[in-house]
């Protein structure tokens, strides 16, 4: 039986994302359509669409607010692109996901800031105020990282980013489901989130956008999603996406924190051990981990022929033998960086589970050292 830790990657397809996507697989209608086949469609497209949108709090014109995309990466980009006036300064801290890094890079003529955080992940605040000054200004960053699972402190960033007259993109892809959106709300002008974190099916994301903000299209040909998405919906991967939004139960975060926490202290105990982000807040879901002498790349492949789904880090860098970003950005050296191993829990990990890994961890990290 395998025993899957890596939610943050990807959470397993929930049972009710499963029933939603067969019970459209019978839709034939074009949501764009005006027949009766094609109203049918766009009325589940909307059932969906508010189903998302309730995520960020009750929302009556979630038509306006929430855009569907094909991934949480592609709802970012559209957020910096369609946020950053030509010549901006994209500010961004240095240990986001490679999406925010990469949409702030490619804003046309952009002057991208990288502000540094401390040991903990922690964003160096004064840093971060510092590089908005320059303005006008795009502030882009992750409400939890999707390493370290360390939560940011989206008010005092986001008041510095208005103060200075930026624009507040934040990325709750690895928030989404972990901790409640709604006060992400009240400081942001767009929110992105992706399905696969979720429950639900990859390849489909959102991008929530406060009242007022007008976005102008990656790709301009097309009127779907009010002309700021182009492109025959995904109708089922967004009914998949918007049962797995509907099924979220925040109510189970403290379980699943109760048995991370059991889990990251039979990590601690185990000598050569460090944990990344301890000492900042986090979700209690993700346990980021090096053990000194070791790869992580090494323990992930030693923990798949054990049966247990684990990884070194984001599943977009996954293969790569570069160090981890994020571990550098914590003042780790390269060989440091490449140590690290992420556990990330969701709800349906179990007490045996975690216990299989207790068991079986100390013995696989001592035969790593063993190797060499």
């Amino acid at each position: 039986m395998r025993i899957y830790l890596d939610y943050n990657a990807g959470a397993p397809l929930h049972p009710a994302a499963r029933a939603a996507m067969a019970d459209a697989l019978d839709l034939a209608g074009n949501p764009s359509s005006i027949h009766a086949d094609g109203r049918r469609a766009r009325a589940r497209l909307e059932a969906a669409r508010r189903q998302i949108a309730a995520l960020f709090g009750a929302l009556d014109d979630a038509r306006d607010r929430i855009v569907l995309t094909g991934s949480g990466t592609e709802a970012i980009h559209l957020a910096v692109a369609g946020l950053a006036p030509a010549g901006a300064a994209v500010v961004v801290p240095a240990t986001d996901h490679p999406a925010m890094h990469g949409a702030a890079a490619a804003v046309a003529g952009a002057r991208v800031a990288t502000v540094g955080v401390d040991a903990d992940g922690v964003i160096d605040l004064a840093a971060w105020t510092a590089a908005l000054a320059a303005g006008p200004a795009v502030a882009g960053f992750a409400a939890v990282n999707h390493e370290l699972g360390t939560i940011a402190d989206a008010a005092a960033l986001a008041t510095a980013a208005r103060r200075a007259g930026a624009r507040v993109v934040i990325d709750a892809v690895a928030a989404a489901g972990r901790i409640a959106l709604a006060p992400l709300t009240e400081v942001a002008d767009a929110i992105a989130i992706a399905s696969h974190k979720l429950g639900g099916p990859a390849g489909v994301g959102a991008l929530w956008l406060a009242p007022g903000v007008t976005l102008a299209p990656l790709i301009p040909v097309g009127h779907q999603e009010r002309g700021r998405r182009p492109g025959t919906e995904n109708l089922l991967g967004v009914v998949g996406m918007g049962a797995a939004a509907a099924a979220v139960d925040l109510g189970a975060a403290p379980a699943v924190a109760r048995r991370a926490a059991r889990l990251e202290a039979a990590i601690a105990a185990i000598p050569g051990a460090t944990i990344h982000g301890a000492g900042a807040p986090r979700t209690g879901a993700t346990i980021n981990a090096r053990f000194a002498g070791v790869r992580g790349e090494t323990l992930v492949m030693a923990l798949d022929l054990e049966g247990v789904a684990a990884s070194s880090g984001a599943a977009c860098s996954s293969g790569s033998t570069a160090p981890s970003p994020v571990l550098r950005a914590l003042g780790l050296d390269d060989e440091a960086a490449r140590g690290g191993l992420r556990l990330s829990l969701g709800p349906a990990t179990t007490d045996a589970e975690v216990d299989a890994v207790i068991a079986r961890l100390p013995a696989l990290v001592a035969r790593a050292r063993a190797a060499g």
